[in-house]
């Protein structure tokens, strides 16, 4: 049973609009998003009612949608806002649009279909088959401003799309293809939209747990090569303790829980978060935390992290090895991060490691050299009685990062770093691979030009796992072969006209020459 939802009277003179998650009620729930557009569009627009959507199944045939709202179908909204977070939800968006009876092809298709989030800012152009229109940006900073032109226009879709194609941050394909669209982020987050009321379900468990959803900064301080989200998410913002400790006050009473779950890319960067911590011990608070910065840690901010409740604590070194570490540019002060392990392990964590592997250039001599500090850290975590869990993921080319030129490498090398992992630390640490192939078609999706809009429609429609994805490649005769190549240096490339500013397009050519000197190494074979 869920409550905090918003119930309103529908009429003839109701517009109607729905929010389609493309991944199940239970992540859902999770999703930050999901309750700043839910709760934004319906408490600004009366007239209008956004209802819910969600995925029943991750595979094969989904049952025809009805909102969570009035188990309305989907073919009765005119217009469909959706978040693409995650490349291969694509295939769920398609999916749900034809068991809804909903043309998947947006020029056959009379319905409207918006989408934003971190897949579409970095490149749309894979979607461009099945998607209207692109929000380039927040969704606090442009959704008020587009629904009170689809207001204007709902019963018009050209009418509409041709005056949102004159917004900045707007791509819509049909019209405005090839123009430069500019990214628009908020500014300031003290000053915009917080759903403090968020939904509950007092059956369901969100992925997370129940709790208050706690936005606590926006975007990342550094500039980690391999990381997209960095960089779509420029500049670093965070929000002031009052602010903080207001949405805390409220959101606890009327979310009816005692729990914060805070969302952050870079946690304990600012001084408003140390004080954040504080305030929730004083308070009999728990939270919990998401992946930390280790170079952030100290024996202080563990004892208190400790006192909020967390029993484990996700650290992503993503390498042990110095030359890796210099081609990723995350921590060039290796030596530093192991007596802070210790430390996290000494407080009585329980701790959850993220491991990159599989970069063009690193070599068996770094594979060996992570292995060997995971192999100590896990030692130590064995004396003080703390379970340890190693997640490896092979590197992930995306657009907007320097490996969009490099590539990923040859898939079976990629299995064999994995399996060499597993191999050396069996036994001693618990290993949780990232299935390659699922990596590959990330990759393929995320990188791809609009030309692989043939191979996603078959894909969703023959069930959207791997063998459909392998069926539908060989069938359409698509090469993924740019995914291992990379893109040619100084050529135009496919998401060259999203600008995301903030300094993203000058330092990834700064970067790239950078890369090509420390990777003159040989590599694993």
């Amino acid at each position: 049973m869920e409550y905090n939802t918003i119930v309103k009277k529908i009429t003839p003179h109701t517009l109607r609009a729905a929010y389609l998650y493309p991944s199940i009620y239970e992540a859902m729930l999770s999703s930050l998003v999901t309750h700043i557009i839910y709760f934004m569009v319906n408490e600004y627009f009366p007239e209008i009612f956004l209802e819910r959507f969600c995925m029943k199944k991750l595979k094969g045939a989904e049952p025809p949608p009805r909102s969570i709202d009035t188990q309305s179908p989907l073919k009765d909204f005119d217009l469909i806002i959706t978040s693409l977070h995650y490349e291969p939800d694509i295939a769920n968006i398609i999916r749900i649009l034809y068991a809804a009876g909903l043309d998947p092809l947006r020029k056959r298709r009379e319905k409207t279909i918006l989408a934003g989030g971190p897949a579409v800012m970095a490149n749309p152009h894979p979607y461009t088959e099945f998607i209207d229109a692109f929000i380039i940006g927040d969704a606090e900073q442009s959704i008020q401003e587009i629904i009170n032109i689809w207001i204007q226009y709902h019963d018009s879709k050209k009418l509409f799309l041709e005056e949102i194609s004159q917004l900045e941050y707007v791509y819509v394909p049909s019209i405005n293809d090839g123009e430069k669209i500019y990214r628009k982020p908020v500014q300031d987050l003290n000053n915009t939209y917080y759903p403090i009321k968020q939904i509950q379900n007092t059956e369901k468990e969100p992925i997370y747990g129940k709790g208050l959803l706690l936005e606590t900064s926006r975007g990342c301080k550094y500039w980690c090569r391999f990381c997209m989200e960095t960089r779509i998410m420029k500049p670093y913002r965070y929000r002031s303790f009052q602010q903080l400790k207001n949405i805390v006050e409220k959101g606890i009473e009327v979310n009816k829980v005692d729990r914060t779950i805070i969302y952050s890319l870079s946690f304990l960067e600012n001084h408003e978060e140390q004080k954040l911590l504080d305030y929730l011990i004083e308070n009999n608070f728990s939270a919990s935390l998401p992946s930390l910065r280790i170079n952030k840690l100290s024996e202080d901010i563990l004892e208190k992290i400790k006192l909020l409740g967390q029993k484990t604590l996700t650290l992503a070194p993503e390498n042990f090895s110095y030359h890796v570490q210099r081609i990723i540019s995350k921590y060039l002060k290796i030596d530093e991060l192991i007596p802070i392990i210790y430390c996290v392990l000494n407080k009585g964590f329980n701790l959850k490691l993220y491991i990159i592997s599989g970069f063009k250039g690193e070599n068996k001599e770094d594979i060996d050299i992570t292995i060997e500090k995971i192999k100590k850290i896990a030692e130590h975590a064995r004396k003080k009685g703390r379970k340890l869990s190693i997640t490896i993921n092979p590197l992930i080319p995306k657009p907007k990062t320097v490996f969009q030129w490099i590539g990923m490498i040859d898939l079976d090398k990629a299995r064999k770093i994995i399996n060499y992992y597993r191999k050396m630390l069996r036994g001693l640490v618990d290993t949780r691979p990232y299935y390659v192939n699922w990596a590959w078609v990330q990759a393929s999706i995320s990188l791809a030009d609009k030309t692989i809009s043939r191979v996603l429609l078959d894909w969703a429609l023959r069930g959207g796992d791997l063998g459909s994805w392998r069926r539908a490649l060989r069938e359409n005769n698509y090469s993924t072969e740019y995914v291992f190549k990379g893109y040619r240096f100084g050529e135009e490339l496919p998401w060259d006209n999203i600008v995301l500013g903030y300094g993203v397009e000058d330092v990834l050519e700064k970067e790239y020459l950078m890369y090509e000197v420390l990777s003159r190494k040989s590599s694993y074979s």
